[in-house]
């Protein structure tokens, strides 16, 4: 397949809040196929599934899918990535959460699109309007506050940006939830993985605060269709839900 797109799904088996979520059934099938054959199914590049575990590499065999070990010391599902994708030639590489089961093809698509279509975007990624009035307290669910054009201006997993009681768009403007994609120029994913973590990135522990501090540009498209992510074991019961909801 030639193509100018790589998937790549860090696949960490040692999560903190959840270990081996990634192969975690959900109506038959682990987390992390559902995941595969979403990029699969968008027929815009290989995907490939990199994890620090052989536990993965081996349940990835089981569906026909193409993983790689990667150091247990990558410090973050970015280098992860990086490890994989650093001897392709894509100029585009796509980072696909190991968390997002139900992540869909007009998102994966949206995100490619993004990138080749805005020359200024360094990272390109996702935002849903949140429907959920849980999600603005729910530390597991990351708000993005957004500019003009999609433009990233923070992330945070407090409810930002505070809408005062006193503001005339109080009402008005939406709360944004973060989908855990980023798709990155080549360039791009090399600058990142060589700046050293910053201040707001290990307080939130959210990576992306990273590049926002180096002046990177994260563009997000506004989507439609959110869906529930694998955060902790509490998540396999809203997925389940989420399935049944969908009628499947």
């Amino acid at each position: 397949m030639a193509t100018d797109v790589l998937f790549v799904i860090p696949a960490r088996y040692g999560s903190t809040r959840f270990p081996g979520k990634v192969l975690k059934p959900i109506a038959g099938k682990p987390v992390i196929q559902w995941i595969y054959e979403a990029c699969a199914a968008t027929g815009l590049g290989e995907t490939l599934i990199a994890t620090e575990d052989r536990r993965v590499v081996d349940a990835a065999a089981g569906f026909s899918a193409a993983a790689v070990l990667t150091s247990p010391d990558c410090a973050s599902g970015t280098d992860r990535v990086y490890e994989a994708a650093r001897n392709r030639k894509e100029p585009l590489v796509i980072n696909v959460q190991g968390d997002e089961p139900f992540i869909s093809e007009n998102t994966l698509s949206a995100v490619v699109n993004l990138l080749r279509g805005d020359k200024e975007t360094d990272i390109a990624s996702a935002c849903f309007e949140i429907t959920d009035p849980s999600d603005i307290t729910n530390p597991n669910s990351v708000k993005a506050v957004l500019g003009a054009g999609g433009r990233a201006l923070y992330f945070s997993r407090s409810p930002v940006p505070y809408h005062h009681e006193l503001s005339d768009l109080k009402d008005a403007v939406a709360w944004y939830k973060h989908c855990g994609i980023y798709g990155y120029r080549r360039a791009a994913l090399e600058k990142f993985v060589k700046l050293p973590p910053c201040a707001p990135e290990r307080l939130e522990r959210l990576e992306q605060l990273r590049a926002l501090e180096a002046g990177m540009v994260i563009k997000c498209a506004v989507l439609r269709g959110d869906s529930p992510a694998i955060d902790v074991p509490g998540d396999m019961e809203r997925a389940l839900a989420y399935l049944k909801a969908q009628g499947k």
